[in-house]
């Protein structure tokens, strides 16, 4: 048997993980936020230094080859091949003195014009009519395999006066490339936050409900106690009210005050009994003794009951068996006898006159499945959710003094603890219907 679980400690328990949930992803939310800012400042920092690296190779290139006596392959092709710069050295008639291998994506002939194209929509520099070597800035621009490019034209005129036009292209590194060497520490920040942050948030709630557990044990505790201390003084009262009845035959009034008082009594007996019985459910003491039980037997024991009492109230109570006997059940025979009385106590106080309750069972492949019906008010759906909550009472000016509100949430207590399970339907034509389905095992004794 499961051990029964308070529902006002299980309610605190999901409004925990719910808080506890939410505060974590909103941490973590702001934290993953704030990496991310991170993550896009140090690649902006990044492609800067690379511009300015890009900028200072290409100057001490240009001064280099401003030495007439050095060999300009000599000069460039170093830097080429260790910086993966591509070079295009060129005299004023456009004769190429130097032009190094490309190991670009788009071919190299495209990527110039496309640097051709953007220098002469950008540059403010006539640079075939300068008279000192100059430098006209950087370009950016792409490729056409989303591959994006730097360039800086340049002219250069040596000690002997000769012109000669560099053109200097540099790959741009992609973003993955600028921040997989962080990407392992910024994902270690990650999960060391996470880490922490459950720690601490799982401490500080716990510690914060700790005041609201120890409330509702003290409730918990009070209602048990309450409970078993009212049983003495009640059993008193119903006694000397016994006692007042029998020796009030001949005077009304007293007999009429001594009716109210025993009924009135047997109602805080049926109270008392409730609330004794979800105390315990709460406390995990309430035991449950399965047996073999008949349920042919039991529904008809259960018809017999009531059938008496429906047709004071001018109801008619049918019953719909299976043609087959069912098979024997392994249940606690007193659990399922209070649950199927629950609910035709409350098919009768919602049904009207003229109308009738159904006791209807059926066999599926695995559970026997027992319905109480009726043609009565019905449940809104607005109340439908709480119906089985204790002391909710779907009639919101409590003319019905017989009920409390504790015995759908009594009947739900019960199938919990025989392995069931209740399911509302609405009938045809007005009125509930509750259904409860039940394991039975032919061979367990």
């Amino acid at each position: 048997m499961a051990q029964a679980t308070d529902w006002r400690l299980k309610m605190l328990d999901n409004l925990y993980k719910k808080i506890f949930i939410i505060f974590i992803s909103s941490i973590m939310l702001v934290i993953t936020v704030i990496i991310g800012v991170l993550c896009i400042n140090s690649i902006d920092n990044k492609q800067m230094s690379d511009s300015i690296f890009f900028q200072r190779l290409s100057t001490l290139m240009i001064y280099e080859l401003e030495n007439p006596e050095k060999n300009p392959q000599t000069i460039i092709k170093p830097y080429e091949n260790q910086y993966s710069i591509f070079a295009l050295l060129t005299d004023t008639q456009g004769n190429v003195v130097y032009q190094g291998n490309s190991l670009f994506p788009t071919d190299i002939n495209l990527l110039l014009e496309k640097f051709t194209e953007k220098l002469n929509f950008e540059s403010t520099t006539v640079l075939n009519q300068t008279f000192s070597t100059t430098q006209n800035g950087i370009i950016s621009f792409s490729g056409v395999y989303h591959d994006k490019y730097w360039g800086i034209p340049s002219v250069i005129i040596d000690k002997n006066g000769t012109m000669f036009h560099l053109n200097l292209l540099y790959q741009k590194k992609t973003t993955f490339e600028l921040i997989k060497k962080q990407l392992p520490f910024y994902t270690l920040i990650w999960f060391t936050a996470l880490i922490c942050i459950t720690i601490v948030s799982r401490f500080l709630l716990k510690h914060a409900m700790k005041p609201t557990e120890k409330v509702l044990k003290s409730q918990k505790d009070f209602i048990a106690s309450a409970s078993h201390e009212l049983k003495t003084p009640l059993a008193v009262i119903l006694a000397s009210n016994d006692e007042i009845i029998s020796l009030s035959d001949n005077i009304p009034k007293i007999k009429k005050a001594s009716n109210i008082i025993d009924t009135e009594s047997m109602r805080m007996s049926k109270l008392i009994k409730d609330m004794l019985f979800l105390a315990s459910s709460d406390s995990g003491t309430c035991k449950i003794n399965k047996t073999m039980v008949n349920l042919d037997t039991l529904l008809i024991t259960l018809y017999e009951a009531y059938e008496p009492i429906c047709n004071k109230k001018g109801m008619a109570l049918d019953v719909n068996f299976m043609d087959t006997c069912f098979p024997t059940i392994y249940t606690d025979q007193e659990c399922l006898f209070q649950i199927l009385s629950i609910f035709m106590d409350n098919a009768i106080s919602h049904s009207k006159t003229k109308t009738a309750i159904q006791i209807k069972a059926s066999l599926s492949h695995k559970n026997i499945n027992i319905s109480i019906i009726d043609h009565g008010q019905g449940i809104s759906d607005e109340d439908k959710p709480y119906i089985f909550d204790r002391f909710f009472c779907a009639d919101k000016s409590h003319t019905d003094k017989s009920h409390f509100g504790l015995g759908l949430s009594i009947a739900n207590e019960l199938v919990n603890k025989l392995d069931g399970e209740i399911q509302l339907f609405d009938t045809s034509g007005g009125g509930c219907t509750f259904e409860i389905s039940l394991p039975f095992t032919k061979d367990k004794y």
